[in-house]
């Protein structure tokens, strides 16, 4: 990156992430969920909205009571979410308020519910700040709901956009009393998304309306979501200036970063380095799947990025794409974890490295499960001196387990997670059955793994033939 760049890049910085900084304050979570006693209970976030990388802020247990609390340093406005088990919740958090959610009892039983698929939490919130945040949000969407199920066709069918800025004239109305930044972004980024989607045809318009000379606002729900709309696929389908050619040679054949943003400053909407930065990481991300870029040079580009860009959240944006991108791919090493077998004995899972790993993640309640360890039955028996089996049980009670294995006579190790996260996360389990692949170096081969019921045995076969 030359000198002039640089210089450029500062100056945007400042002007764009001005006022975003504060110093952080205290906030507070005190919370009553019965139902859900000696469970853990988790506040989670996204670190960026380009990446989605979702990261832990703190985890509780909730006491005999009901009750649990967080407690954290915010330096500004942020959605996060409650999160336990088959339940979630988001609740919008700022600086220096004491948050009260008060849940109504929820069943922890065993049923076949994928993690994929939460329940919300059926919970009030409120805090010690008037108007509260999360209630204006509440109120808002209803009434932006509404207007958008009674204007549909007019609006997307008909192209009247004078509906559109009456309903903004009207929020303008309603809440312009409201002297909470976070609040106002809110109502005007989900109304320029209604924008987009009606007149597609107008971004310079847009642009220049929600997105020229404004701060970056990288937090932002809202904010996030008009920016992610509106560059989707903005270099591959939808610039005439910065050519799909060129994305192609500089990715493939070059793999410099400064080279790709050079090429996609040929685009008049992408002159401000800051937002041709953020575009640039939205679709280094977009293309790794798409079958006709190079991986490795898409993770060499972001690495250098993550390593040395000027601009902190670009960096870090480009540190979680590669996390999100090489999760569990072949050749990633295979995340270890220490858990008890069903006697209680502790077992750190590297141990059954050495050979090929198939593990697996189940419960004795889920039918498909059940299946799937019968027919693993045979499996094991032809190759269990050259494999080792491991199954994973996220049953709440190992009694349970116990007792299946025993009846069935299953020979390979169990071991226990139960309501457990850590290792749920490590593996991405969303649903079960899920298996998983490892070479004898605890490496990952195959993620998901075929089920027993797949022919698994032609990939065990694979993994245990010496190679010639």
């Amino acid at each position: 990156m030359n000198f002039n760049r640089i210089i450029t890049a500062f100056l945007s910085a400042f002007i764009l992430l001005s006022g975003t900084t504060a110093i952080a304050d205290t906030t507070t979570i005190h919370g009553y969920l019965p139902g859900g006693e000696n469970h853990e209970i988790r506040l989670l976030t996204i670190s960026d909205r380009i990446s989605f990388y979702e990261v832990v802020l703190d985890r509780a247990m909730i006491d005999s009571s009901g009750k649990f609390s967080f407690s954290l340093d915010l330096k500004e406005t942020m959605v996060a979410f409650l999160d336990m088990d088959y339940y979630s919740v988001s609740i919008y958090l700022e600086p220096s308020v004491n948050y009260k959610i008060i849940s109504d009892s929820v069943p922890f039983d065993n049923l076949y519910r994928p993690y994929t698929k939460k329940e919300r939490l059926p919970c009030t919130i409120t805090s010690d700040k008037k108007p509260e945040l999360n209630k204006l949000i509440s109120e808002f969407n209803l009434i932006y709901n509404n207007f958008i199920e009674e204007n549909f066709q007019q609006i997307y069918a008909k192209r009247r956009r004078y509906l559109i800025y009456n309903f903004a004239d009207s929020m303008k109305v309603r809440y312009d009393s409201i002297e909470n930044e976070f609040f106002q972004n809110y109502i005007t980024y989900k109304i320029a998304g209604i924008e987009l989607a009606g007149a597609p045809t107008q971004r310079a318009r847009l642009f220049t309306k929600y997105l020229k000379d404004k701060p970056v606002l990288y937090n932002h729900p809202e904010y996030m979501f008009f920016f992610n709309q509106f560059f989707n696929q903005y270099i591959t389908s939808v610039s005439k200036s910065a050519k799909v050619n060129d994305l192609k040679y500089t990715v493939n054949y070059l793999a410099d970063y400064p080279a790709l943003l050079d090429s996609m400053g040929k685009d008049t909407l992408l002159r401000n380095e800051v937002i041709r930065e953020l575009v640039m990481l939205k679709e280094l991300k977009d293309i790794y799947y798409s079958g006709n870029y190079y991986h490795k040079n898409i993770i060499k580009m972001l690495k250098d990025i993550s390593e040395n860009d000027v601009f902190p959240e670009h960096r870090l944006i480009a540190e979680n794409i590669i996390k999100v991108l090489t999760k569990l791919n072949p050749g990633t090493d295979a995340p270890d974890f220490v858990l008890p077998d069903i006697v209680g004995d502790t077992v750190k899972f590297s141990s059954f490295f050495g050979k090929p790993v198939y593990l697996g993640f189940l419960t004795t309640w889920s039918y498909a499960c059940l299946g799937e360890m019968k027919i693993l039955k045979d499996v094991y028996e032809k190759y269990k001196n050259k494999v080792n089996f491991v199954m994973v049980s996220l049953d709440e009670d190992p009694d349970i387990v116990r007792k299946l294995v025993k009846e069935k006579g299953y020979g390979w190790p169990f071991l226990y997670n139960g309501d457990g996260y850590d290792v749920l996360r490590a593996y991405g389990v969303k649903t079960f059955p899920l298996f998983v692949l490892i070479n004898s170096e605890g490496k990952i081969s195959e993620y998901p793994a075929p089920k027993p019921s797949e022919n698994i045995e032609s990939a065990l076969e694979r993994l245990t033939t010496p190679h010639k």
